[in-house]
């Protein structure tokens, strides 16, 4: 795994909890919570499989889950920490600690599965290999982004080029949200569909802007928490949409999470978004909900 992957621990992707999955609590949010408890008890089964990784052992702990019952979607927020062994060898063993976002899917059997996570690294002490920062994420390729403004706290300026981002869709620009990005930006929107890549994701917005009229996003940021040393984001906040689906308004809403890295030019850029749409009003044609996922 790359340094600057690992240093950062983003993951984003379909993936099952790799252990049997628990039985459903009648409440949804306990469900989800109860399947997170089985993930982490998967991840100790792996770590006494394999005694000599570096990795001694995770867990990820749920502040808060919000669920869409009808539409079989929950957003999990919550805070993780990681023990590590020394490595090189002789190093002394350390920790990580950060925040993490998950969204979860239910699939045909009514069990909640894990869609798609996103960690930003707060703190890492020791002397592993864990605790090596990021690289640095390199200059945008563009004029288009707004210059530095000198003595802005971090999280002000996250919350800047967020209103920025926000006044570029509404302008539609899809140039200008691209440069927005880095090269390996990747996107799990509401319904679940996934972008990789910033030319994806910049022609997903031209044909967004092409095929929805007077569509309008509002992403608002409701709290930013910063790792400055490291160069990392992690944004939490509310969106809500205005579109016209299959000839219908639609106004679907929800929760995001944002990871941001700061740029060789000191400007704060996306790598990556995870949207959970909590709520829809419009016509039935236009708030679909998506499949549930198959069994496993």
């Amino acid at each position: 795994m790359p340094v600057r992957r690992a240093a950062g621990l983003a993951l984003l992707g379909l993936l099952s909890v790799a252990a049997p999955l628990p039985a459903q609590p009648t409440s949804p949010s306990r469900a989800v919570i109860a399947a997170r408890q089985a993930f982490n008890a998967a991840i100790e089964r792996w770590r006494s499989t394999f005694a000599t990784d570096s990795l001694y052992g995770c867990v990820r702990t749920p502040d808060q889950v919000t669920v869409n019952a009808p539409w079989g979607l929950a957003d999990e927020a919550g805070h993780w920490r990681c023990r590590y062994a020394g490595v090189p060898a002789g190093a002394p063993p350390g920790y990580a600690t950060g925040i993490y976002n998950g969204k979860w899917q239910r699939d045909v059997g009514g069990s909640w599965r894990l869609h798609a996570e996103i960690f930003t690294t707060r703190e890492c002490v020791g002397q592993s290999t864990a605790c090596v920062r990021p690289d640095s994420v390199p200059a945008a390729a563009s004029g288009l982004l707004p210059a530095p403004v000198a003595g802005r706290s971090s999280a002000a300026a996250v919350r800047a080029a967020r209103d920025w981002y926000n006044r570029a869709i509404a302008r539609r620009d899809a140039n200008a949200i691209a440069a927005l990005f880095t090269p390996d930006y990747h996107a799990v929107f509401g319904r679940g569909a996934h972008i990789e890549g910033v030319e994806a994701a910049r022609a997903d917005w031209i044909e967004e802007f092409r095929t929805n009229g007077p569509a309008s996003c509002i992403r608002t940021a409701d709290r930013v928490t910063v790792n400055d040393d490291w160069g990392l984001a992690h944004e939490r906040g509310h969106w809500q949409c205005r579109a016209t689906v299959n000839g219908a308004m639609a106004r679907p809403s929800g929760r995001y999470t944002a990871k941001w890295e700061r740029d060789v030019t000191g400007r704060w850029r996306v790598r990556a978004e995870l949207f959970t749409t909590l709520q829809c009003v419009g016509a039935p044609a236009a708030c679909r909900p998506p499949d549930p996922l198959p069994m496993r």
